[in-house]
């Protein structure tokens, strides 16, 4: 290719982006981002907000019972994240069709199972990203404080085999319930995200209606 035939080609791409197809692709591109980076700060503040009330908790309860109940606190923590993985896979997952037969019936919780599924990358990001990553570095923060309890109730030194074994016994045994868990949750999740969608969508109505508490609100295409 000549220097005439790259100067053409220069001329031909100016004059593609004065295109109005162009300009309103830049200004969808710029909209997008403009949502996508409000949407990243917003899910930002509520993680670091989260994050802080939760991990207050549930060390403020871990230092005022004893190693076991802590441990099943932990337990409960891993569950939690295990759960709400679970739902952000579903709607995910979800197709938004089979609840609008089901909404021009008026079936309870099927309009928001219908939000649910609109807004399943949020909705997935809420649930995956915020509160099961959450539930992940609390877990893990809780079994610390569990371990250093009950290293304290067996006089046990600080380093020692026994403690050592403990450590690395517990970290474990909460790895692996928890990606076993998530496991499981996903396939749980893709097999039965209808039902777990609907159940979901059910809660939220009576949120909205009992509490006065919208979650999601409506989206329509």
């Amino acid at each position: 290719m000549n220097w005439e035939n790259l100067l053409d080609l220069s001329r031909n791409v100016n004059l593609e982006r004065d295109h109005p197809l162009f300009l309103i692709g830049v200004m969808i591109l710029k909209n997008f981002l403009h949502k996508s980076i409000k949407w990243s700060v917003a899910i930002a503040v509520i993680t670091g907000v989260l994050a802080a009330i939760f991990s207050l908790l549930s060390t403020s309860i871990l230092h005022q019972v004893n190693w076991t109940i802590g441990l099943f606190v932990v337990l409960v923590i891993v569950i939690i994240g295990v759960f709400f993985d679970m739902l952000g896979i579903a709607a995910a997952a979800g197709e938004e069709k089979p609840f609008h037969a089901m909404a021009a019936k008026k079936v309870y919780g099927a309009r928001h199972a219908i939000r649910i599924v609109r807004n399943a990358d949020r909705f997935a990001s809420f649930c995956n990203d915020v509160i099961g990553d959450i539930a992940g570095i609390i877990s893990g923060a809780a079994a610390a404080i569990v371990i250093i309890q009950l290293a304290n109730e067996l006089q046990l030194g600080e380093g020692s085999l026994i403690e050592s074994s403990i450590n690395i016994g517990l970290t474990s045994l909460i790895a692996a319930l928890t990606v076993g868990g998530k496991a499981m949750g996903k396939s749980l999740a893709i097999t039965f995200s209808r039902d777990i969608i609907f159940r979901v969508g059910k809660t939220l109505q009576f949120l909205e209606e009992k509490l006065n508490i919208v979650i999601i609100k409506e989206k329509k295409r």
